[in-house]
């Protein structure tokens, strides 16, 4: 993400509105390059991709056991996408974890994941992904309360070209589950982008729409600043207002002071 911020056109660089802007407080400046690491595992995670380094499931086990017990939505969903990522390169301590208990909740969880994840970059991307289905559905049935499988079903409705009435009905499984989650939030803006399924409008829509119903602390604030990145760095579509890019950025802007210093889970957004 670090790297495309150089493709930005030049009519979003800086301009008299943006720099009359008073300085920042030293808490909410931004660390100097060296110090700013993306989606970083935090104090939890770690331990958990230690063990799993060493072909040990136990720790990822009961990491996932808890932000179920917990309820922890967020964080559950962002552990299962660094496990399946971890997983796609060192298999052997996942398949060893799903040998000895097949029907664990997480570990259908971070196998829906990991399938979605190995399809993904193929030709045949959607025929693929439409062998997983039962995958999604086992981690579904899991755990009921648990908005997760259903971010990866949103996802994977997107990479298979499912119809918008398919994307609807499971974007509403999702949001009862959970109304303010995050990745099902991105996943669904990411299947209503221009270059997938939808426009720029419609993301924009959904964004402030879904922005405007959350918490103020909440990451769904980001969404809006999202459907602008998505606008400008994609190239296609009808032109979208500069007010709403700017009032997408002032969004996110008023989010990143209310957000805890030195929390790595919001900073890849």
């Amino acid at each position: 993400m670090v790297g495309t911020m150089a493709l930005l056109p030049s009519f979003i660089r800086p301009h008299r509105r943006m720099t009359r802007r008073r300085p920042a407080h030293p808490a909410h400046r931004p660390p100097a390059g060296d110090e700013a690491v993306l989606d970083a595992p935090d104090d939890r995670l770690s331990p958990a991709l230690v063990a799993a380094g060493r072909g040990e499931y136990a720790t990822a086990a009961a990491l996932l056991a808890d932000t179920r017990a917990t309820a922890d939505w967020e964080h559950r969903d962002r552990y299962t996408r660094r496990l399946a990522a971890f997983a796609r390169s060192r298999p052997e301590w996942y398949e060893e974890w799903r040998a000895a208990g097949p029907h664990d909740p997480g570990v259908l969880l971070v196998g829906a994941q990991l399938a979605v994840d190995r399809a993904w970059p193929s030709p045949g991307r959607a025929e693929l992904l439409r062998e997983v289905s039962p995958l999604i559905t086992a981690a579904a049935r899991a755990d009921d309360r648990d908005p997760v499988p259903w971010r990866i079903a949103l996802d994977h409705a997107r990479g298979s070209r499912a119809g918008h009435r398919y994307f609807e009905e499971l974007w509403e499984a999702a949001v009862r589950r959970a109304p303010h989650h995050y990745g099902c939030h991105v996943a669904a803006l990411r299947y209503l982008a221009a270059s997938w399924h939808g426009s720029h409008r419609e993301c924009f829509d959904f964004a402030d729409r879904a922005a405007q119903d959350a918490p103020a602390d909440s990451l769904v604030q980001a969404l809006p600043a999202r459907a602008a990145f998505g606008y400008l760095t994609d190239g296609c579509g009808a032109a979208v207002p500069r007010g709403r890019l700017e009032a997408a950025a002032d969004r996110a802007i008023a989010l990143s002071a209310r957000l805890p210093a030195a929390d790595p889970a919001p900073a890849e957004v």
